[in-house]
């Protein structure tokens, strides 16, 4: 009868320790695919407002020299800005739902605000050093946002047991 016993208290027990690594298996499995497709959408919105950013900041460059040519210009390159801000905005939206680090979204937003100036230098040729000055700074911000969101993609995310 003890030997019965015994037999039914170790078999319940292997059962519960089973189930035990079994649902932490599970869960472990759980949090890192989580884990590898927030990582693979950061990457595809950080990606799309890098390209985003390059796009508004090469349309800024030629909106600046279009209105040194023809002053009347600024109407018809007027939309055409606010079109590129705003897929560059909403790629912003992307980032900001995807990642909850405010150094990030601090960088996104610098580089917007660093290509925007861009066009606010005049088109006088004296103001070219200045033009060229606001493009090398928009680069810059563009750039600082890659660096910094790069480290985010290529860490491996802490995995608990």
């Amino acid at each position: 009868m003890v030997t019965a016993l015994i037999a039914v208290a170790g078999t319940l027990l292997g059962s519960i320790v089973t189930h035990y690594f079994q649902r932490a298996s599970a869960n472990r499995t759980i949090r890192l695919t989580f884990s590898e497709r927030l990582r693979q959408d950061r990457l595809s919105a950080y990606n799309a407002f890098a390209g985003a950013a390059i796009e508004y900041r090469h349309h800024q460059i030629e909106r600046w020299h279009r209105l040194k040519q023809d002053p009347d210009a600024e109407l018809n390159s007027r939309s055409e800005a606010f079109s590129k801000k705003a897929a560059l905005k909403t790629e912003l939206l992307r980032v900001q739902l995807l990642s909850d680090d405010l150094q990030l979204h601090r960088l996104a937003e610098d580089a917007i605000e660093a290509i925007r100036q861009i066009q606010r230098s005049g088109v006088a040729a004296s103001d070219a050093d200045e033009h060229e000055r606001r493009y090398l700074a928009a680069t810059a911000a563009i750039d600082e946002f890659v660096r910094y969101a790069a480290v985010g993609v290529q860490t491996l995310p802490a995995v608990s047991t």
